[in-house]
């Protein structure tokens, strides 16, 4: 079996878990440049995976292991937690009306953490250790843009 095979499987029984139609599109690069694995389109409704980036956040956060179906199925989990997340409209528009740079990235925490909250559930038989791990990672930039405003 092919890997895009294995990761249509992964697409189709999150999907499946998540009860929501959303176009998942599978892209090997992300064309902005950014080592991202997963982007939530609310216009399109759809997720776009990066192949090429999840491979290089596998081997960034686990050398030499073999995670990247894993890891995968977590990335693709996120991205259905922001295409779950009822709120999220609102806080993006919210998002645009605010002006005071820390409350936007509190917004920003927000919207995420929020994903990432949905997303476990999508992914019960993955361990918690290797979940919170790819989760705190993901954070840890919401976390320190936060924590800047704070600096003495």
């Amino acid at each position: 079996m092919t890997e895009q095979n294995k990761i249509m499987i992964i697409v189709d029984d999150l999907l499946k878990l998540s009860d929501r139609f959303v176009t998942v599109k599978i892209e090997e690069r992300c064309p902005l440049n950014r080592n991202i694995g997963g982007k939530y389109s609310l216009q399109e409704h759809s997720i776009t995976l990066y192949v090429d980036e999840i491979k290089k956040q596998c081997e960034l956060l686990f050398p030499g292991k073999n995670v990247f179906l894993d890891y995968t199925a977590v990335i693709l989990a996120h991205e259905l937690g922001h295409a779950t997340d009822q709120s999220l409209l609102a806080l993006i528009e919210l998002h645009e009306k605010t002006e005071e740079p820390l409350q936007r990235r509190q917004i920003d925490f927000l919207i995420e953490f929020q994903a990432w909250k949905k997303a476990k559930r999508l992914v019960p038989n993955i361990p918690l250790s290797f979940f919170n791990y790819i989760k705190h990672h993901s954070l840890e930039y919401y976390y320190s843009e936060i924590n800047k405003h704070y600096a003495v």
